[in-house]
């Protein structure tokens, strides 16, 4: 597979947190357009076994493997079973996420190390059993799905928020080192998507989305229609850098790209208006 518009049918893809939200949406969709060769992971064996059925039906291949990304040999596991079954690696998704709600003196270190486990750790130890493969055969693709909270950080969500920074930091710094190598980085930052990834982590209602746009009124009415993007939205975006080629960033939703632009064009407000926001989950 080199690095193009457009991608191969029987295009060999890992993703981790494929059960729900946006890894489930892009393995389905990938199924469907390019008949993937699909190695997907998640916690929940009876979700991820749902997932592996839905690609099957979509026209894909797909073998799931349940555990925590957090451990290590985990990642060895997935590059092993892609390559053993599929030949090959051609693109890693480090999807796999998960939040600790509360404000940095409700927090204890470890409930950073946990949060760091699994979002940065889990993502660079997938990204190391899999280099070996992508140097071999000169190609692959690293999509790593962060967060605007990667980018500009919020009150409540510190360390949700510090795991994506690594993350992003980390995505940037690859793409840059990699590209001689034809192997391409996709840092994926949306703002609210609706997924079930609030409810999972114990967000209030009051900033889950999802909730919010069930509600008949003007509150869920922007919600579904302008502050938010479904996972089926999200995967399109990742779905055409894919087919596009290139290393990039992607900032999704409306006002994702309004906060991570105002925040970089004016970082005194940061902190101004994050003394605003509410902390509490």
């Amino acid at each position: 597979m080199k690095n193009g518009r457009g991608l191969p049918e029987g295009v060999r893809v890992i993703i981790t947190g494929a059960s729900s939200g946006i890894g489930k949406a892009l393995a389905t969709q990938l199924a469907s357009q390019y008949k993937a060769k699909l190695v997907l992971n998640a916690r929940s064996v009876k979700l991820l076994e749902s997932t592996v059925k839905l690609v099957e039906a979509a026209g894909g291949q797909a073998v799931g493997v349940p555990g925590d990304i957090a451990d290590e040999n985990l990642s060895k596991e997935l590059a092993s079973v892609c390559n053993d079954k599929f030949g090959g690696v051609d693109i890693l998704v480090n999807n796999a996420g998960l939040a600790k709600p509360g404000r940095i003196d409700e927090l204890t270190p470890e409930d950073w190390k946990y949060v760091f486990g699994v979002n940065f750790f889990g993502a660079l130890y997938a990204t190391y059993a899999v280099l070996p493969t992508f140097m071999a055969q000169g190609h692959g693709k690293i999509v790593n799905v962060s967060s605007v909270a990667g980018k500009v950080s919020f009150p409540g969500s510190v360390c949700y928020a510090a795991s994506k920074f690594a993350m992003t930091g980390m995505s940037e710094g690859m793409g840059a080192e990699l590209a001689k190598k034809n192997i391409d980085v996709i840092t994926v930052c949306p703002g609210w998507v609706r997924t079930e990834f609030f409810e999972k982590n114990n967000v209030g209602q009051r900033k889950n989305p999802t909730t919010i746009s069930e509600k008949n009124d003007i509150e869920g009415w922007l919600m579904r229609n302008l502050l938010s993007i479904s996972s089926e939205e999200c995967a399109n975006e990742v779905m055409s850098a894919l087919a596009a080629g290139g290393s990039r960033e992607l900032i999704l939703t409306m006002p994702g790209v309004v906060v991570e632009r105002l925040a970089s064009l004016f970082p005194h407000l940061r902190y101004a208006l994050g003394k605003r926001i509410p902390s509490e989950r």
